[in-house]
């Protein structure tokens, strides 16, 4: 039974494992009160083959199921430690603020840490129970053979000034928010076990670990599972065997489904992803300025020609801005959002289209064509007719009588349109009459628009 170690840089613990035994023990202060103890031990953070979601949910899990974690840092508590402690604790806390949102009874599984007052001024029962900083070859002890109450007040005093109050806002967070997390934080420092357990062939044997690591490690393993120990707990209610095994079926399903969690990032995919984001919108910006010279809001009717000449320089100039900017990142997501930034050009450029055609001046001509094309036959057959039938012919005249009435009729209808529409028609009218000199300086103006363009 156990655990499976082994020296090197291969790894040996992959994903969760739990001892295959457990230990019953008594809990402090308790009346002789007995629990039984799992330990657990999770594969390592940041290693070559854990992405940043799988760490994630293998730190979220293990602090939702534990009542004592333990992260493991070598030397010294950096700042990135903090950030992704206080990472991977939030999905631990989304995690559980979910599976209270499917408890089947609202009123079993109600605690104080569901109320927005808790929440938001930090009071109350937190999520999770200890969490233990235990730094590994630790280098600056006073006297690390010394009086363990010194020693002790080291690891306090160091810890005091990890989590010490910030001025800057990102590092103030980061403390708030493992402060708000976990009801007990502590520290315990090691020194270096001694360069014969780091050699390929150590064996296990004890007499070969440096007796200081021995002693305080001996005084560790005293404080964990007897003065420290405490009972598993649930949104603040001791939980029992069965119960945990639920919870944990819940967690790891939730887990598995991966939807109620924000996608984990490293800094740079996060940087990368910003920069595309807003190499995109700069582009969108310099293209939709560009188009609207010509064909903004208020812009003239130019010919779809033109327009179409316009929207390749301005098209042109947005894909090179955007590849001046977006230079971070996998060459897959800078082409993915270069795709997008070509399909919002192309939707863009179809509603320019639209509403130039809206601006053409012969637009309004289309309708009434058909009408004064058959007006015109019905004048011209009536004015044959009149010219060559004999006078007496009844036929004749009632044939040209018909389309003399058919001639009218348009006419009439036509009028009263045009005067009913008079306003519109003669603003483009005019625009009809001045397309003349607009089209004669077509040429010079996208020679103009082209420099000014390039030069942005």
């Amino acid at each position: 039974g156990g655990f499976g170690w082994r020296s090197g840089r291969e790894r040996c613990t992959t994903g969760i494992w739990l001892w295959s035994e457990y230990f019953v023990r008594e809990l402090p202060h308790s009346g002789g009160e007995k629990v039984a103890v799992l330990i657990m031990d999770t594969q390592g953070m940041f290693d070559s083959t854990l992405g940043q979601h799988l760490t994630a949910s293998i730190f979220g899990l293990s602090t939702l199921i534990s009542s004592y974690s333990v992260y493991n840092l070598d030397k010294r508590v950096q700042e990135d430690n903090l950030q992704h402690l206080a990472l991977f604790s939030e999905y631990g806390r989304v995690a559980l603020v979910e599976e209270r949102k499917r408890a089947p009874t609202e009123d079993e599984w109600t605690s104080a840490i569901d109320d927005p007052a808790v929440e938001a001024t930090g009071d109350g029962p937190r999520p999770f129970q200890r969490l233990e900083l235990l730094v590994r070859d630790w280098q600056d002890f006073a006297d690390v053979d010394g009086d363990l109450q010194d020693t002790h007040e080291d690891m306090r005093v160091y810890l005091d000034e990890i989590l010490a109050e910030r001025n800057q806002k990102d590092l103030r967070e980061v403390r708030e928010q493992i402060k708000l997390c976990y009801e007990t934080v502590s520290c315990w420092l090691l020194p270096h076990p001694g360069f014969e357990v780091i050699k390929k062939n150590f064996d296990g044997d004890l007499n070969k670990v440096d007796p200081s690591f021995r002693r305080l490690v001996a005084d560790y393993i005293r404080r964990v599972f007897s003065k420290r120990m405490t009972i598993k707990k649930v949104s603040g209610r001791p939980v029992n065997a069965m119960e945990l095994f639920n919870f944990i079926k819940i967690y790891c399903a939730l887990f598995k489904e991966a939807k109620i969690f924000p996608e984990a990032k490293t800094l740079l995919a996060a940087t990368a992803q910003a920069n595309n984001m807003n190499a995109l919108q700069s582009a969108i910006t310099l293209y939709k300025r560009e188009m609207d010279r010509i064909a903004g809001t208020g812009k003239a009717y130019v010919t779809e020609k033109k327009l179409k000449k316009h929207n390749k320089v301005c098209r042109d100039g947005a894909i090179a801005k955007f590849e001046e900017i977006a230079t971070m990142g996998p060459v897959a997501s800078i082409r993915t959002y270069r795709q997008k930034l070509e399909a919002q050009m192309d939707e863009r450029f179809r509603d320019y289209l639209e509403a130039n055609r809206l601006r053409d001046p012969f637009s309004f001509v289309a309708p009434y064509v058909v009408p004064i094309v058959i007006a015109l036959v019905a004048y011209v057959i009536r004015y044959v007719l009149d010219t060559v039938c004999p006078r007496r012919s009844e036929r004749c005249m009632d044939v040209s009588d018909f389309f003399g009435s058919l001639f009218f009729t348009i006419v009439s209808f036509l009028f009263f349109h045009f005067l009913a529409q008079g306003y519109g028609i003669h603003q483009r009218v005019k625009v009809l009459f001045g397309r003349a000199s607009l089209e004669d300086d077509d040429d010079d103006d996208d020679e103009d628009e082209t420099g000014h363009l390039k030069s942005e």
